[in-house]
């Protein structure tokens, strides 16, 4: 495929905020309580080791399929898929995933990106530790899958903004700010700098750092949230008081001829091709290195990577 047809990740998509961004608000809050009960974020990825805090997660799509039944309209929403053709220069969007988050009082986060996607590469491939570093190095753009992001927020207390960088962080930011009804941003958050803001009052902030695993987000009968650690209930807050994002991902290619060469992986990264192209980048470098063994286990790789491609000062990535 021609190089020169690969969208340059150099620059981003506009940002287009949506309000309202579902017809059918009810029928979310339906498809919210029908989910009940929640796993932490550390859960549902089977991740005993990450940091969940007051974090809950439950996916409707995955993989381009509908995996929460009902899910399918808002999977496959037209505004989203519109709004993605006008900020990627579109031609063919493909909706590829979908998921609810809940999210507790919490400190802020830092700016971050979101994990990029390449073709060829997913973390079957290469473990998911380096998907931000081969963001971060700039070395794999050719490979990278525009994806756009359309976060739609209902929550009606405290905290909890969201600001993005459409310009970089060297330039100024924009935020979205409670009460959210049914709004949402589509935007390239693959590139584009994000970040939540401290959620709830100060005093609550840090009450869930130290959550069970296990523990369970539950929406009662009487439109309650209870935050469960086996029977014992931690904490209770008024349905609008837990902030409630849902994320929708669709792959954005320019034209069939971008759409087809994904499809028949006519030109896909493989890991060979990401350890030879971080190799000779550490080489012209000057950075000492060896060629990893094992992808998964090499600690030394890993080191040298994640310290040699990582996120500017004071950005994160997630």
């Amino acid at each position: 495929m021609n190089k020169q047809a690969i969208r340059s990740r150099n620059l981003l998509a506009a940002p287009t905020r949506i309000e309202p961004a579902f017809d059918d608000a009810a029928g979310i809050h339906a498809l919210v309580a029908k989910g009940s009960p929640y796993k932490t974020l550390s859960a549902v990825h089977r991740n005993p080791e990450m940091t969940s805090g007051g974090w809950f997660r439950n996916f409707w799509a995955l993989g381009g399929k509908v995996v929460f039944e009902g899910a399918e309209p808002y999977f496959y929403n037209s505004r989203f898929i519109a709004a993605a053709k006008q900020s990627f220069q579109a031609e063919i969007i493909r909706p590829v995933a979908m998921m609810t988050n809940f999210n507790l009082p919490a400190p802020e986060a830092p700016a971050h990106l979101d994990l990029p996607f390449f073709r060829g590469i997913q973390n079957r491939e290469v473990p998911s530790w380096m998907l931000a570093p081969m963001g971060y190095s700039n070395l794999f753009h050719e490979w990278a899958i525009p994806v756009a992001s359309a976060i739609t927020w209902f929550y009606e207390g405290e905290g909890g903004e969201f600001e993005y960088w459409p310009n970089g962080l060297d330039g100024p930011s924009l935020t979205e700010r409670p009460p959210y009804t049914n709004r949402s941003v589509l935007a390239d958050n693959e590139y584009m700098y994000h970040r939540v803001g401290a959620i709830g009052a100060r005093e609550e902030q840090k009450r869930f750092e130290g959550l069970d695993y296990h523990a369970t987000l539950n929406l009662t009968a009487s439109n309650m949230w209870e935050v469960r650690e086996g029977e014992q209930v931690v904490e209770q807050y008024a349905y609008g008081q837990v902030r409630l994002s849902i994320l929708w991902k669709a792959y954005c290619f320019r034209s069939q001829q971008e759409a087809d060469s994904y499809d028949d992986h006519s030109h896909d990264l493989t890991a060979d091709m990401v350890v030879d192209i971080f190799c000779q980048d550490l080489t012209r470098r000057g950075i000492a290195h060896q060629a990893p063994t094992d992808l998964v286990g090499d600690k030394a790789w890993h080191e040298v990577i994640t310290s040699t491609y990582s996120a500017p000062q004071g950005a994160a990535a997630y």
